[in-house]
């Protein structure tokens, strides 16, 4: 006779029971364990754990060993890793600042009221008062130095957009926010060495970016490939902080046009899963942006043996109030300065 509940030991969380094909994180809040978790979708990745005993069924990831606890059933007694992450939290923020960075990109800067903890890559859901919630990837700053107690968002202006739509209007310096995560599981693991390959279509620069930075300053002679996808030249707001990612000796910078473009025939065309550079066993792959090139790079990573951290940017990821506004994605950017480090141009999939 087949059993029917299974013990579940989850290191450093405590221990439960879970019935026989119940997911891992229904088991494990219906225990009183609070397991990171957001969209419960499989989506967002917040609660990505490892088995290190047992089996379960589904909640696959590009890890052999890691799953997805909202989508894995329990199918044996188990043991399970969680990587520590900052607790979430609800906090307070106003608008301090909005800056058009195009017309179509507005930078939003929040200040916070108090200590805040999230590690680079990570997504935060953001709550403007008096409009519906979205979730949005904080970045560095694409120029200049951090400023202590800001969060910076680069925000897309969506035609007809609830929330974008407002910003400079409705939505102006001092408007109250409130702030809850974070969230998410592609978020740079520090002290590791090995090369960092780091991929972004459009929107999904802005963890990117924080992902680069934040490994800079921890490694600045650490060997980094970012790829950069636009759909045009006007795409490359990114631009001043590519200019900073090639200063460094180890880090290379391709940028790929979804189009082709007269004015500049010498960049690449394409999708950035196009031009990835050869993958190798031991590289940490981040992938942040439109889904089909995320699951591209993801299958080239696991061909690779190579580790591969995925952000899609997806309607709805990441929050109950529905539809994600994307981040930034325009700008005109200084194109020359970047020929001559060697980048090169890009778009998405």
């Amino acid at each position: 006779m087949s059993r029917q509940t299974f013990q579940v030991e989850i290191a450093d969380m405590g221990s439960f029971r879970a019935r026989a094909g119940e997911t891992l994180l229904d088991a494990a809040l219906m225990s009183g364990v609070d397991m990171p978790h957001d969209c419960r979708s499989g989506t967002c990745g917040s609660c990505r754990c490892t088995v290190s005993s047992g089996s379960v069924e589904g909640g696959a990831t590009d890890s052999p060993s890691d799953v997805l606890a909202c989508q894995a059933k329990v199918m044996s007694d188990l043991q399970i890793v969680v990587e520590e992450t900052p607790p979430v939290e609800s906090f307070s923020a106003t608008v301090k600042a909005i800056r058009d960075l195009s017309v179509d990109v507005a930078k939003v800067s929040l200040a916070v009221k108090g200590p805040f903890e999230m590690l680079p890559g990570q997504y935060v859901q953001v709550r403007f008062a008096g409009f519906p919630a979205r979730c949005y990837s904080p970045s560095a700053p694409l120029e200049g130095p951090l400023e202590r107690g800001v969060i910076r968002l680069q925000i897309k202006r969506v035609r007809n957009g609830r929330v974008s739509s407002a910003l400079g209007r409705e939505i102006q310096p001092g408007h109250k926010v409130k702030v809850i995560g974070p969230y998410g599981s592609a978020w740079l693991r520090p002290g590791q060495t090995n090369r960092l390959v780091l991929v972004a279509s459009g929107a999904g620069f802005a963890p990117i970016w924080s992902i680069a930075h934040a490994a800079l300053c921890e490694m600045p002679d650490r060997e980094i490939v970012v790829v950069v996808g636009a759909n045009s030249v006007s795409d490359f707001y990114m631009a001043p902080a590519l200019w900073r990612l090639v200063a460094f000796p180890k880090t290379q910078v391709i940028s790929v046009l979804r189009n082709a473009d007269r004015r500049h025939p010498d960049l690449p065309v394409g999708s950035p899963v196009d031009h990835l550079p050869a993958l190798r066993p031991g590289d940490i792959v981040y992938a942040c942006g439109a889904p089909r090139m995320v699951e591209a790079v993801g299958a080239v990573a696991r061909a690779a043996g190579a580790a591969c951290y995925a952000d899609p940017f997806v309607p709805g990821h990441g929050s109950a109030a529905g539809f994600w506004e994307p981040f930034a994605r325009a700008v005109t950017a200084p194109l020359q300065m970047l020929r001559r480090s060697g980048a090169r141009a890009s778009t998405t999939a």
